[in-house]
Parts: C-alpha cells; sequence; structure tokens
C-alpha cells in the first residue's frame, strides 16, 4: 500500500511539473512563434523543475520514473505546447545516452548540470590526431541548443574490432562550437532546431559513444551500475524514441477538446447551431475513437518496452507502432482543422497551431510513416530490416 501511495504521490509531481512547463509555454506560444525559440523563462522553469535531471540513475538523487509516468508526463506538456513538450522531453532524454560513457565523462556532465542536446546524424569528419581526434561538420536541426552547455554530434568511424564504419555519438561543450540560428518552419517554431557549425574542435576518445555497444548490450559499459535505471532495463532505441508519440498524444488531445469547444459555439448561416450537425458529431466521434485506439497503441509499445530486456527485439514493430500513433494523430489534427473551417486557419487558433506542430513531428526521420509501416511489413514476411526501433 505503502508503494502504491508513493507512486501516486511520485506520478502527481510529475504531472503538476509538465503543467507548469505548459501553462507558461502556452502564454507565451506567439511569442515563441515569431522569436522561433522558447523562451528564458520558460527554459528556466523546465531547469527550475529539474526536468532535466528526471532520467538519471537513482544514485544521483532523483526519482526512478516509470514508462508510463514519463509518457504521461511528455503528453501532459504537448496538451499546453508542442514546442515546450519537445524540449522538455529532450532535456530529461539526453542524459540518457550520456549515461553510457565512462562514469567519469558521465559524472562530468551530469554533475555541471546543463541542458544537453543531440544530432547524431552522421554527417561529421573525424580526423585522428595525437591523443584524440579533430572532429568537423555542419548539423541542421539542433533542438534546444540555445540553451545548451553540451551536444552530442555524430559521425561514421571505423574501429579495429569492427570491419565496417559505425556511426558513433561525440560529445562536444557547445562553447567550443558555432551557432547559426536558421530555424524557421511550419511547426514547433519554439524548438529553436538551430543549426551547429563544428571545426576542427578536438576531442578524447573517451568522448566517443559506440552505438553498436548499446545495441548489443543495454547496460554501461562498467560494472557498478543502477540495475533499476530506465533505460538499462529496455531496447536503447526504442526508449529514446518513446517521446514522440508521447507528446503527439497530448497535442491531439488538445485538437479534440478545441473541436469541441469552437462547435459548440458555432452557428452556420442557415442557423443551424453546428454541435446539431451530423457532420460534426460525426466527425467528433470518428477522431475521438483514433484518439483511443492510438492511446491503446501507446499502451501496447510501453508493455513491450517492460518486457523487452536484453536480446532479440522487434525494432521494426515498435517504430510501425509509433509512426502509426503519429499518423493518427497528425489526421485528428488535419481533419478537426478542415471541418472547422476557414476560422481555424488564423495564425494563432489552437487548432492551426497544434496541427502544424503534429504534421512537424511526423516529419521527423523517426516518425516518417510510410518508411515505418513498410519496414514492419518486411519483418512480417521475415525479410531483415535493420530497424533499431
Amino acid at each position: 500500500m505503502v508503494t502504491v501511495v508513493e507512486k501516486k504521490a511520485l506520478y502527481d509531481s510529475m504531472m503538476q511539473k509538465a503543467k507548469r512547463i505548459g501553462e507558461a509555454a502556452e502564454q507565451e506560444a506567439m511569442e515563441a512563434e515569431q522569436n522561433r525559440t522558447i523562451s528564458q523563462r520558460v527554459a528556466d522553469i523546465i531547469r527550475e523543475e529539474k526536468i532535466h535531471r528526471l532520467i538519471l540513475p537513482k544514485e544521483f538523487g532523483y526519482p526512478q520514473l516509470d514508462w508510463r509516468t514519463y509518457v504521461d508526463m511528455i503528453s501532459t506538456v504537448g496538451y499546453y505546447n508542442l514546442s515546450a513538450a519537445w524540449l522538455t522531453y529532450f532535456f530529461c532524454l539526453h542524459n540518457a545516452w550520456v549515461c553510457y560513457y565512462p562514469k567519469h565523462i558521465r559524472d562530468e556532465v551530469i554533475n555541471q548540470g546543463g541542458f544537453v542536446a543531440d544530432v547524431f546524424a552522421p554527417v561529421g569528419k573525424v580526423e585522428p590526431v595525437e591523443g584524440g581526434y579533430l572532429i568537423s561538420g555542419k548539423y541542421h536541426f539542433v533542438s534546444g541548443i540555445n540553451y545548451c552547455d553540451w551536444v552530442g554530434v555524430g559521425a561514421m568511424m571505423k574501429f579495429d574490432d569492427n570491419d565496417k564504419p559505425e556511426r558513433v555519438g561525440i560529445l562536444l561543450k557547445v562553447k567550443d562550437l558555432k551557432i547559426v540560428k536558421d530555424w524557421d518552419s511550419l511547426g514547433l517554431r519554439g524548438t529553436g532546431s538551430n543549426t551547429i557549425i563544428v571545426d576542427k574542435v578536438f576531442v578524447e576518445p573517451d568522448k566517443i559513444l559506440r552505438f553498436s555497444k548499446i545495441i548489443e548490450k543495454s547496460q554501461p559499459p562498467y560494472d557498478d551500475f543502477d540495475e533499476d535505471y530506465l533505460y538499462f532495463n529496455t531496447p536503447f532505441y526504442p526508449g529514446f524514441y518513446v517521446g514522440f508519440a508521447a507528446m503527439a498524444l497530448g497535442g491531439a488531445q488538445r485538437v479534440l477538446d478545441e473541436f469541441k469547444k469552437h462547435t459548440v459555439g458555432r452557428v452556420r448561416f442557415s442557423g443551424v447551431k453546428e454541435k446539431e450537425s451530423p457532420t460534426s458529431q460525426r466527425v467528433l466521434s470518428e477522431l475521438t475513437l483514433e484518439y483511443i485506439s492510438a492511446k491503446c497503441l501507446m499502451e501496447e509499445y510501453i508493455k513491450m518496452m517492460e518486457a523487452d530486456k536484453g536480446g532479440p527485439y522487434e525494432g521494426a514493430k515498435y517504430k510501425a507502432i509509433r509512426a502509426k500513433i503519429i499518423d493518427k494523430c497528425v489526421n485528428i489534427g488535419t481533419k478537426a482543422l478542415l471541418t472547422l473551417g476557414a476560422h481555424a486557419v488564423v495564425k494563432g487558433h489552437p487548432v492551426e497551431l497544434f496541427t502544424r506542430d503534429l504534421m512537424t513531428i511526423g516529419t521527423h526521420i523517426t516518425s516518417l510513416y510510410e518508411d515505418g509501416i513498410i519496414g514492419y511489413g518486411r519483418h512480417l514476411f521475415g525479410i531483415e530490416t535493420n530497424i533499431q526501433g
């Protein structure tokens, strides 16, 4: 009974944190749209609530979240503002890959306390030099970089124990690179996903993370690790990507609420109240059932993560479920927008804003619907896909 009460108290606390962040970001939504980033105030609230320290091993003194609490926290922020949900997710998530570095690197980053960004597209050039490497590259879409002290970047490298080059993550300090503030997008404008330029930055070998090693073994390369830590007990990539579907669910729920609110107050030229129209009744019913089915898929995804502890797992299934959830949420936005009519496309209307943001979530490389569905179909026919989740 004590455990149940404690878990409920933790859950309620996380939802309050999420609500505070979301409401603050919602108040500044149009300012963030114009500035193409959340404000310092919202970033400070995320820091005050210690969101960037939530997903950490227990030795750092923070609560161990279960997957449902984590997913619901991200969804709750998303209900109020999807750009803020994106960054809330990233600022707590990115410490997860930091925890796979050797302990002295992990501790340096975590104890310093700064936000961590990443962009692991393997576009970097790695040049061996005495004592380490020089890293160069131009990386786009680095979400939240305006407020980060650390960033992980991607490259391909060859190692002695592998006959093929492999994808790696390289940890850098933001002060050692250049930020180009060029983010100007359809949606998620408040994420400040700017470009960074890395120009021959020196990095020690122990700040290079081999993702192949994480795929082989979900635990880190040191012995006394926290065996209860969330990311050490599930396939890494499905756990790393779960937040995209989580925030989409929050945004879709908000669209449904806004659709109902604006339909109730709408009267057509003929004098017919729109809530009495079979058209809007059917749409609300249909979209609500779509949302319920998306929530059920999220529950299945969580159950899979809780069950898959070590050994082979169905990466293609994870990706397909996530893509299907997000696709359903995008369709909820677009159908609601088209049904509400012209007033809903006015800049700043909640349905207009959330629909653009949902569409942009759907364009993320891990969310692309056709890739996810086709990959799972190949997997079902026994064809190798190499999809990690």
